[in-house]
């Protein structure tokens, strides 16, 4: 047995954890989207994808502005705001996809 696991290559893998800070401008009240965002259907849609919501805020500045903050893999959540079939989905909540800035960080 310590025969074979000295003959063996062992490797582990490591997922890349990705946080996405999105930016942008809201369509309705920002307590209509931190309303959506929180409710069952939403959470249980991001924690299929292995992804968490850190943070949900406004701008002391202008109230139809909103930042969310993102945790899960890699690409993930940058992935689906990107494709063009989400926007319906994205805009449902208030969030408004033109001219949403996106920034990643990788850890």
């Amino acid at each position: 047995m310590q025969k074979d696991l000295k003959s063996k290559k062992h490797f582990i893998t490591t997922m890349n954890i990705e946080t996405t800070i999105l930016d942008f401008q809201l369509s309705n009240t920002f307590e209509q989207y931190e309303s959506y965002m929180n409710a069952e259907e939403q959470q249980s849609m991001f924690k299929e994808m292995g992804v968490k919501t850190f943070y949900i805020g406004k701008s002391l500045d202008d109230p139809q502005r909103a930042t969310v903050i993102f945790q899960g893999p890699e690409n993930v959540l940058y992935d689906i705001f990107m494709n063009p079939e989400t926007k319906p989905i994205v805009e449902a909540s208030g969030h408004i996809y033109a001219g949403t800035k996106i920034t990643r960080w990788i850890s």
